[in-house]
């Protein structure tokens, strides 16, 4: 499954029916300065979100402005992948069934 589109706030996946694996995303920052990007997973039987990755993005246009994490963190059923972005930022997120 491909979640993709673009924030400026904060955004969560649908919650998942079968387990998946996270198996990648990007993150590129559409606004004219710098920003913060979280990326983490909020499961079904508890609400704290739990951010595993941090990424500080410059302006659009530079070298820096876009990130590339490829990841194997397991995603239960019910739970959400989500993002927090200080500004404008496309995403797309990869996320493979557990087969």
């Amino acid at each position: 499954m491909q979640v993709q589109g673009n924030i400026s706030g904060s955004i969560k996946t649908v919650a998942l029916t079968i387990a998946g694996v996270l198996s990648s995303f990007t993150l590129y920052n559409k606004s004219g300065g710098a920003i913060v990007c979280s990326v983490g997973i909020v499961t079904a039987d508890t609400s704290t979100d739990r951010y595993l990755f941090n990424f500080n993005l410059a302006a659009v246009g530079t070298a820096t402005s876009s990130a590339y994490q490829e990841t194997e963190i397991i995603v239960p059923i019910g739970a959400k992948v989500f993002l927090v972005a200080s500004g404008s930022t496309d995403y797309c997120f990869n996320i493979n069934p557990i087969t």
